[in-house]
C-alpha cells in the first residue's frame, strides 16, 4: 500500500521515538561491556548504565517490531515523481537493513545480558556499529533528498510538513 503522500502520525512518532531511544542507548552504553563482564563472572552490576541500558534496548525492540507491523499494515508513501530507480532500490534495502539492525541489536543484547551468552555481547557490539553506520547513511540520504534533489522525501517523515 503506497497511496499516501506521507507517513501516518503513528509511523512518524514511532520513527522518531526509536531514533531517540537508539541514540540514548548509544550515548549511555559506555561501561556496558564492563558491566556485562562483571555479570557473566557472577557479579551484580550496578550504576545508571547497567540499570538504564537493558530496558531502553527492550523498548527499542518492541517499538521496532511495532513499526514493522504498522508499516506492513499501512505501507509507505509512494516515491516522489521522477524518482530514481537506483535510489529507490537503495532505500528499500537500506530500510530493511535498518529494521534488521534495530531487531538484532536488542536480541543479541538480551542473549548476552539476560541469558549470559558472552559471544552474543560481541555480536551485539558489532551489530550496533553496523547499524550506526546505516543510521548515518539514512540521515545523509534524507539530507541529500532535501538539499540536492529537493524532492520533498524528508517531508514524509516530518511531523509538521508544509
Amino acid at each position: 500500500m503506497t497511496t499516501a503522500s506521507r507517513y501516518s502520525l503513528l509511523q512518524i512518532g514511532l520513527h522518531w521515538l526509536v531514533a531517540v531511544l537508539f541514540a540514548l542507548n548509544y550515548v549511555v552504553s559506555d561501561g556496558m561491556g564492563e558491566a556485562l563482564r562483571s555479570k557473566l563472572a557472577g557479579g551484580t552490576p550496578d550504576g545508571l548504565v547497567a540499570t538504564l541500558h537493558p530496558p531502553v534496548g527492550i523498548a527499542v525492540l518492541v517499538l521496532s517490531l511495532l513499526r514493522l507491523l504498522v508499516r506492513w499494515r499501512l505501507g509507505a508513501p509512494a516515491s516522489p515523481e521522477g524518482g530514481h530507480r537506483l535510489l529507490d532500490l537503495a532505500a528499500h534495502w537500506g530500510h530493511r537493513a535498518l529494521y534488521a539492525g534495530l531487531i538484532l541489536i536488542p536480541a543479541t543484547g538480551i542473549l548476552a545480558w539476560g541469558v549470559g551468552i558472552a559471544a552474543a555481547g560481541e555480536a551485539h557490539e558489532i551489530v550496533v556499529n553496523l547499524t550506526l553506520a546505516l543510521v548515518i547513511g539514512h540521515a545523509a540520504a534524507a539530507l541529500f533528498h532535501q538539499f540536492v534533489l529537493k524532492d520533498g522525501v524528508i517531508d514524509r517523515m516530518r511531523p509538521m510538513s508544509r
